[in-house]
């Protein structure tokens, strides 16, 4: 059996990457981004790949995106064997420059859509009494400096979490 795979943050970059990756081992995934034509691409080459592939907008800062996605992997495999929270934003928003949106925009992705995954995927999980969680925080979450504490804050959190 071929694990179900649902990753976040598909379109681009380590998402599409990751999906790339899984889908020359047979992964069945489950992708989900903002960008509607990237995903699609991404799609496709992974069913070129060898992989399975369904996709939806999902936009992370939105329980309702997140949850379309369980739903899709769940209509379309029966089951999540791996959630990958993996959509992020990066602002380099210093305290001192008060800006407020770009701060809003790294807790609810970064954070939120985070959590609202995991509380997507574990009940399916337990039901399953098996699956596993990935948190994509990257190297700023291990370090701070001078210019980055929202978007660090925002993956010490993931680090916490996970």
């Amino acid at each position: 059996m071929s694990k179900v795979i649902v990753i976040t943050g598909a379109s681009s970059g380590i998402g599409e990457e990751t999906a790339k990756l899984l889908a020359k081992d047979g992964a069945k995934l489950v992708l989900g981004a903002r960008r509607e034509e990237r995903l699609k691409d991404v799609a496709s080459e992974v069913v070129a790949l060898g992989g399975q592939a369904v996709y939806t907008v999902t936009d992370v800062t939105k329980y309702e995106d997140v949850e379309a996605l369980a739903k899709l992997a769940l209509a379309t495999y029966g089951r999540i064997d791996v959630w990958i929270s993996n959509a992020g934003v990066m602002p380099q928003a210093p305290f001192m420059s008060q800006t407020v949106k770009e701060w809003e925009s790294a807790i609810d992705t970064n954070i939120k859509g985070v959590l609202y995954g995991i509380s997507l995927a574990l009940p399916q999980m337990k039901k399953q009494k098996s699956g596993q969680i990935i948190t994509v925080v990257s190297v700023e979450g291990h370090h701070a400096h001078v210019g980055g504490g929202v978007y660090l804050g925002t993956k010490y959190a993931v680090r916490a979490m996970a």
